[in-house]
């Protein structure tokens, strides 16, 4: 049977790589300065116009629809981001005048973001409508090009039907309610 040993320069070297495995391993760095990169968390209002085709009516359709609203953001990235503008376009959602629970969709938008030196960028977006309860869409997807790009996006958004009630009751003959306000949240990170 053959001993094992160690010399006294081996077992330094071992101690010294398990003290660095344990300082990786507590977050400590030996460079000073050092950080790792900041978590991307920017939500923003947006408010505008929401066109949908054929229309809301009363019993839940497939509509396609087309979202333009802007709204100021809160950034946490460190980026310095002011503003936002979000253009979506949305198709085969179940939407109508009263709840629906579950509705499907897909969906693809671009957010041009107006940073505080005035500078603008963009991102390209995939979105998913992913259900809706009492005229809240609740929308997720990820940030496929552009600033961001990876990044989680979510969003809700109320629809605003009320102006267009008339229109929402008496459905078929008006082609129901093709225009409403809409307004909400949407985050990233």
């Amino acid at each position: 049977m053959q001993s094992l040993s160690f010399s006294r320069t081996a077992r330094r070297a071992t101690m010294g790589l398990a003290a660095a495995g344990l300082a990786a391993g507590l977050g400590l760095s030996g460079a000073p300065g050092a950080q790792a990169a900041p978590n991307v968390a920017v939500s923003c209002s947006t408010a505008g116009q929401l066109n949908f085709q054929p229309g809301v009516q009363i019993i839940p359709l497939p509509q396609q629809a087309t979202l333009n609203g802007e709204g100021s953001c809160t950034d946490n990235s460190g980026v310095g981001i002011r503003s936002a503008k979000l253009s979506a376009s949305f198709y085969n959602f179940l939407f109508s005048c009263v709840a629906t629970p579950s509705s499907g969709g897909s969906g693809s938008g671009t957010i041009e973001w107006t940073l505080d030196d005035g500078s603008k960028t963009t991102s390209k977006v995939d979105m998913k409508w992913d259900h809706t309860v009492l005229n809240t869409g609740h929308i997720s997807g990820h940030i496929r090009q552009g600033m961001f790009a990876g990044e989680g996006f979510n969003a809700d958004l109320q629809v605003s039907l009320f102006q267009g009630i008339g229109e929402c009751t008496v459905g078929a003959p008006m082609g129901g309610v093709k225009n409403a306000g809409a307004s909400g949240t949407f985050a990233i990170g």
